[in-house]
Formats: C-alpha cells, sequence, structure tokens
C-alpha cells in the first residue's frame, strides 16, 4: 500500500503534469504554431491534440487529484482513465516523432518530445499502479 505521503506525491504530480500541458498548449500557438520552419505534417499532427489535452486530460487530472488528497474514490478511478491517455497520448508521439524523424531535428525540440514521451509513457503505468492499489486492485 502506498503510504499517505504517496498519494500526496501522487497529486502533486498530476497537477504538474496538468500545468505542464496547459503550458505546452500556451507555448505552441504563441511559438510553434507561428514557425515558418515547422512542417506542416508536424503543424497538423499537434492541432489534433488541443481538445483531447485541455478538454480531458487536463480536467481529468486535476479532478483526479483533488480525489486522491481527499482519498475518494473517485479520483482514483478518474486517475486510472487519465492515466491510460497518457499512456496512449506517449505512444502516438513517439510512433509519430519516429516516423517523421522529430527526434533528430532540432536538439531543443528533440529534448522536449523526449522529456514529454517519456513522462507519459513512464508516470501513466505509474499512477495506475498507485490508485490501484488504494483501490485494492493491486
Amino acid at each position: 500500500m502506498f503510504m499517505a505521503f504517496n498519494r500526496v506525491l501522487l497529486a502533486i504530480l498530476e497537477i504538474m503534469f496538468a500545468i505542464g500541458m496547459i503550458g505546452f498548449w500556451i507555448y505552441f500557438f504563441l511559438v510553434e504554431n507561428k514557425n515558418p520552419e515547422k512542417s506542416k505534417e508536424y503543424l497538423s499532427y499537434e492541432r489534433s491534440f488541443p481538445i483531447p489535452d485541455l478538454v480531458w486530460l487536463t480536467p481529468g487530472l486535476i479532478i483526479s487529484a483533488i480525489g486522491v488528497l481527499l482519498h475518494q474514490l473517485f479520483g482514483y478511478i478518474l486517475n486510472i482513465a487519465v492515466s491510460g491517455g497518457l499512456i496512449f497520448l506517449g505512444l502516438v508521439d513517439i510512433s509519430f516523432n519516429i516516423q517523421n524523424k522529430q527526434y533528430t531535428s532540432n536538439f531543443g525540440d528533440s529534448m522536449m518530445n523526449i522529456f514529454i514521451n517519456l513522462a507519459c509513457v513512464i508516470l501513466g503505468p505509474i499512477f495506475i499502479i498507485g490508485a490501484a492499489q488504494y483501490i485494492g486492485v493491486v
């Protein structure tokens, strides 16, 4: 079982992830979306994600974190649902980035992509395991 400290840590990580997503989209629309060096494919791909990220994942992470902090079942269940979304997002991004050689383009962009992708595919399962332990599934 996770202890109370870990429950708080889980909630903090969820909130940080949600804030990071919001920050990414602000940066994307203010900077990357206007960058003439970005390919049409990259921009089309990225423009398909604000709705799932900002309408489902971000609010889900925040609401889940509140539920986890309050030690409510809905928080853990929602945590598992949005964590599955994070894993899916990370794997889709990795697939796109490999197919379109995004990891070998600009060093800064590559590092940001790798960080975001790894955060999704590593933290997603950690969030799921943490929530599953609290609701007694694991």
